[in-house]
């Protein structure tokens, strides 16, 4: 289990405890939130590392772009800040990021 998924795992027992305890429900639905976003993003960076894994094309714009070498860490990396780069424009981040090409986006940076 890598630093990403532990805390996707303590998001989540968080949240377990703050629902157990019926916390304030704007409180529950942040955490919500970012647990989401946290699985859209690793979910994302997971695809996308795969794909690397038989093109080795994107492992070498990744390192043209500075996010080093092909592995979770770097794709994390990218992956986080082109998120962060998207115009949410009212949508939720974490469907946005669901939605994203992040292999296409790598290769449009060749």
């Amino acid at each position: 289990m890598d630093e990403y998924q532990l805390e996707i795992q303590a998001i989540r027992a968080t949240l377990g405890k703050l629902r157990a305890g019926q916390a304030d429900p704007e409180l529950i639905e942040d955490y919500e939130a970012q647990l989401r976003i946290l699985v859209a993003l690793y979910t994302a960076a997971a695809e996308t590392l795969e794909a690397g894994r038989t093109d080795a094309r994107l492992g070498a714009v990744l390192a043209e772009l500075g996010f080093g070498g092909w592995d979770m860490e770097s794709v994390y990396s990218f992956v986080y800040d082109a998120a962060l780069d998207m115009d949410e424009s009212g949508h939720d981040l974490a469907a946005r990021v669901g939605q994203t090409d992040f292999v296409g986006a790598l290769l449009s940076a060749e």
